[in-house]
C-alpha cells in the first residue's frame, strides 16, 4: 500500500478517537474530513509533469550551427592562387647553383672594373641574321683557274680562300654564315690597338687576373696579374702568339678605358671596311649574344690587318720574349708549312676550330678562312695546295 494512503488512514484513527472523546454526536460531520485530508497529495503530482513540456523549446539553436558552414568555403579560394608559385621558385633558384655563383665571383674580379661575363650554360649562342643576303666584293685582276680539278673536301662547313691582290675569292663554302669567330676576333682587337696607339713600348700597369679569368671561363692567357708593368708591345704578343685573353682584356682596358669603349671601336672598324656579316661584343672572341663574324669577313679582315707592318711582324712570329714573358705561336701553319706566314686561329665550344690562314708564293699572298673545321692544318694544307696548282697569276 502507498505510503501516503498510510499515512491518512493514521491520521483518520486519530481523529475519530478524538470524536469519540468528544461528547456531541455531531462530530461525526469531522468523517469527511478524512476525504479532504486525502486529496492534498494529488498537487504534488500534478505540478512535476509540466517543466518537461519546456525541453523542446531549446531544440531551435540546432538550426544555427548551419550558418557558420558558408565560411568553410572561402578558403579554398586563396589556396590556388599560393599552390602555383610554389614549384616555381625552386626553378628560378636551381639555375645559379653554387659552382656557378663563385664562377662568376672569378669573372667578376678577373679584369676589374669590367665585369667579365660567364660563359653561356648551352652550346648555343643568338646571332641576329641578315637584313639581306651578303655577297663577295666585286674584284678586278687576280689570279685565273688554269686547273680543272675540284676544291677538296674539307671538314670545315664554311671556308673562303682569298687572293691578297685583288680580293677575289677563289673558293668558298658557306663563306657568309654569321658563325661565332672564337679568337680570331683578336685580329681586329690587335690591328685597333695599333691605329690607336703606335707607340708599342708604351708601359702600362695591369689590372686583369689570369688566373680569375681562368677560373671565371677557361680562356687561354699568356700568365697576366695585377700590379705588373709591361708595355703594349708585349700585351700585343700576348694577344696573337697564345691567343692571350688576359692580354686582349688588358688593352682594352688599358687603351680605352673600358671593354664597352673599345669593343665599339672595333666594330666601328668593321664598319669602315664594310663587313656586313661581323659584328663584336668581347674583345677576346670569347662567345656571347651577337658576337659573329663569317669566314669572308674575316679573311677581308685578316687582308686589311696585314698590309700593316707591324702586325705582320707579330701574326709571323713563331716566339717572344718580353717584360719577361715568353710566349709562343699556336697556329700549326707556321711551322708544318712552307710560305705560310700568318694569321690566327681560335677555338671555343661553340664556335669549334677556327682560322685565318696566311701563306705565301712566288710573290702571291693567299688567305683560308676556317670555321668550324675539325682539323685546321689538314684543311688549310689541302686547299693552299690546291691553289698553287690551280691558279696563275
Amino acid at each position: 500500500m502507498p505510503a501516503g494512503r498510510l499515512i491518512a488512514m493514521a491520521i483518520g484513527l486519530v481523529v475519530l478517537a478524538a470524536c469519540d472523546t468528544a461528547t456531541p454526536p455531531a462530530q461525526v460531520t469531522q468523517v469527511p474530513a478524512v476525504n479532504t485530508r486525502v486529496v492534498v497529495p494529488t498537487p504534488v503530482v500534478v505540478a512535476t509533469p509540466a517543466p518537461p513540456t519546456l525541453v523542446p523549446t531549446p531544440l531551435p539553436p540546432t538550426a544555427v550551427p548551419p550558418t557558420p558552414v558558408p565560411p568553410t568555403a572561402v578558403p579554398p579560394t586563396p589556396r590556388p592562387t599560393v599552390v602555383p608559385t610554389e614549384p616555381a621558385t625552386p626553378t628560378a633558384v636551381a639555375t645559379p647553383d653554387p659552382d656557378r655563383v663563385q664562377q662568376q665571383q672569378y669573372c667578376d674580379t678577373a679584369a676589374p672594373p669590367a665585369h667579365v661575363a660567364l660563359p653561356p650554360l648551352v652550346p648555343i649562342i643568338q646571332i641576329t641574321p641578315p637584313g639581306s643576303p651578303s655577297q663577295a666584293i666585286a674584284a678586278t685582276g687576280g689570279p685565273h683557274q688554269v686547273g680543272t680539278d675540284p676544291a677538296p673536301h674539307v671538314t670545315a662547313p664554311h671556308v673562303a680562300v682569298l687572293d691578297e691582290a685583288s680580293g677575289a675569292l677563289l673558293d668558298a663554302v658557306d663563306p657568309f654564315a654569321r658563325e661565332a669567330p672564337a679568337s680570331i676576333t683578336k685580329i681586329a682587337t690587335t690591328i685597333v690597338a695599333i691605329e690607336h696607339q703606335p707607340d708599342i713600348k708604351h708601359v702600362y700597369t695591369t689590372t686583369v687576373s689570369s688566373s680569375a679569368l681562368v677560373a671565371c671561363d677557361g680562356s687561354s692567357v699568356m700568365g697576366l696579374e695585377p700590379d705588373d708593368h709591361v708595355t703594349l708591345e708585349t700585351l700585343l704578343y700576348g694577344m696573337m702568339l697564345p691567343s692571350g685573353n688576359d692580354a686582349a682584356e688588358q688593352v682594352a682596358y688599358s687603351l680605352a678605358g673600358s671593354r664597352e669603349t673599345y669593343v665599339a671601336w672595333m666594330n666601328e672598324e668593321v664598319a669602315s671596311l664594310h663587313l656586313q656579316d661581323t659584328h663584336f661584343v668581347t674583345p677576346s672572341g670569347m662567345d656571347a649574344d651577337n658576337h659573329y663574324s663569317s669566314a669572308y669577313d674575316m679573311a677581308l679582315l685578316a687582308r686589311y690587318a696585314m698590309r700593316n707592318p707591324e702586325f705582320r711582324t707579330l701574326a709571323a712570329s713563331k716566339s717572344f720574349v718580353g717584360d719577361d714573358y715568353y710566349m709562343h705561336n699556336l697556329n700549326p701553319m707556321l711551322y708544318s708549312y712552307a710560305g705560310a706566314d700568318g694569321v690566327k686561329i681560335g677555338y671555343t665550344d661553340i664556335a669549334g676550330r677556327t682560322i685565318v690562314a696566311s701563306a705565301t708564293r712566288d710573290g702571291h699572298r693567299v688567305y683560308v678562312s676556317l670555321m668550324g673545321s675539325k682539323n685546321l692544318q689538314g684543311d688549310c694544307t689541302a686547299l693552299f695546295d690546291w691553289v698553287w696548282h690551280s691558279f696563275q697569276w
